[in-house]
């Protein structure tokens, strides 16, 4: 088993934020080609699309984030939730 600490997998999930952002820019020229059927049904669909990847990459940034800053000082996390 590969014993990775939690800022280890928060660079993963930075990654795999990156990829989502790609597949991100790769629908946005698609939809951008569209321009001149912009209310069809692929474009509808490509729109939904997108939706659901800024959500992906929302969460993947987040949570990279919190694992990274977990033991971190000013972390929430470290504090019990509470500041001082």
């Amino acid at each position: 088993m590969d014993n990775k600490s939690l800022f280890d997998l928060g660079v993963e999930y930075e990654r795999a934020a990156s990829l989502v952002k790609e597949r991100i820019e790769a629908k946005r020229r698609q939809l951008r080609s569209l321009r001149n059927s912009i209310c069809s049904n692929e474009a509808y669909v490509l729109k939904s699309e997108l939706n659901t990847l800024y959500k992906e990459y929302r969460e993947a940034k987040d949570t990279a984030e919190y694992l990274k800053n977990y033991y971190s000082e000013n972390s929430l996390v470290a504090w019990g939730g509470v500041l001082c």
